[in-house]
C-alpha cells in the first residue's frame, strides 16, 4: 500500500473529561489525532433495534502505523466526511507494518 491510496482526512477521538472551570468536569468527545487514510464503504443496510430503526453502514479504514495510531482502541471514535464511526476491530499485527485495518460502523446508537 503507497501513500497515495490514504487520501481520506480522518479523526480520531476518544471520551474523556475535561475540568469546566467551576469545579466540575464535562464528559465530552476530544480529538486525539487526525491521519491520512484509505476509507473503504462495505456494506449498509436498515435494521430495528431496541424499537428504533437504525441505518448501520460498515467502512474498511487502512491506517498508517505510527506511535498515535497503535494506541487506538474499540473505546475510540472516528470522524469522517461529517460521519461519526464507532470502531469495531482493529487488525493490528506490529511495529514491522506500514499500515494496518480498522473496521468501523456508523449509523447506530452511540454513533451520531
Amino acid at each position: 500500500m503507497t501513500a497515495g491510496k490514504r487520501s481520506e482526512r480522518v479523526t480520531f477521538q476518544r471520551y474523556g473529561s475535561t475540568p469546566d472551570g467551576a469545579g466540575g468536569t464535562i464528559e465530552t468527545w476530544a480529538t486525539l489525532i487526525e491521519r491520512w487514510c484509505e476509507v473503504k464503504p462495505l456494506s449498509g443496510g436498515e435494521r430495528a433495534a431496541a424499537q428504533q430503526t437504525e441505518s448501520p453502514r460498515n467502512y474498511r479504514l487502512m491506517v498508517p502505523n505510527d506511535s498515535g495510531t497503535r494506541d487506538l482502541t474499540t473505546a475510540d471514535r472516528i470522524v469522517w466526511d461529517g460521519i461519526t464511526m464507532q470502531i469495531r476491530f482493529i487488525a493490528y499485527s506490529g511495529k514491522g507494518d506500514l499500515e494496518f485495518r480498522i473496521d468501523a460502523e456508523a449509523g447506530v446508537a452511540g454513533t451520531e
